[in-house]
């Protein structure tokens, strides 16, 4: 199937819209789950619970769209909870629920303006890719790039930031880079995972085929 630059950057907003913070937003779950653990252990004291209930009582608040209290929880993490990863797991947690509102240009600013609080690795990679899929849902395909290419050579999260990439050249009219980035993203997926079939119809959307699947 055909498609001209215009038809493959809807295609891939569409995508974006429907599917494309699972992933990120399942990895964001897990750290604070990690981050959770490290507690329970007896590593992040009496503070790291602090902030841990902090942080889940400002999900429910987002869930609950009572903006009010999210607010007021929002700068008691980024202030008495601030030297805890759970703040940072706020700012995107806060760059979600403006995603999801339509309000994809706060989200950004919001990203933007707490990149130098993110200093740990895995987190820091997590707010670039976040940063590149807005881009991408803002129509800017060449500031998504750049994006991705701030992370560097080795990407903590291969499958998620070649997957990117594929979703940017496809915006930009470039079938053959796309596939090639979309065959790079599927090298680093397991058979099971769920991102997988819907990586799969992307690619064969570039034009190209989806490996085969080992024999049982």
């Amino acid at each position: 199937m055909e498609l001209d630059e215009h038809e493959q950057g809807e295609l891939v907003q569409r995508w974006l819209r429907n599917n494309g913070s699972s992933l990120i937003t399942g990895i964001a779950l897990g750290l604070a789950l990690v981050f959770g653990w490290q507690w329970w252990q007896g590593k992040g004291g009496h503070h790291q619970e602090e902030a841990a209930t902090q942080y889940h009582a400002y999900t429910q608040a987002l869930e609950a769209k009572d903006v009010a209290k999210a607010k007021a929880i929002e700068a008691q993490l980024a202030g008495t909870y601030s030297d805890s990863e759970y703040a940072r797991l706020a700012v995107l947690r806060q760059a979600a629920f403006l995603q999801s509102s339509d309000k994809t240009a706060e989200a950004i600013a919001v990203l933007q303006g707490a990149q130098a609080s993110f200093t740990r690795p895995d987190m820091k990679e997590l707010l670039e890719l976040r940063l590149a899929r807005l881009q991408l849902l803002a129509g800017k395909p060449d500031l998504a790039i750049r994006q991705l290419d701030a992370i560097g050579a080795k990407p903590l999260y291969p499958a998620i930031a070649a997957e990117l990439r594929g979703d940017a050249a496809g915006a930009q009219g470039k079938r053959d880079q796309a596939r090639a980035d979309y065959e790079q993203a599927l090298t680093h997926l397991d058979q099971a995972a769920p991102t997988r079939a819907l990586l799969e119809l992307k690619l064969i959307d570039a034009g190209g085929s989806p490996p085969a699947k080992p024999e049982a």
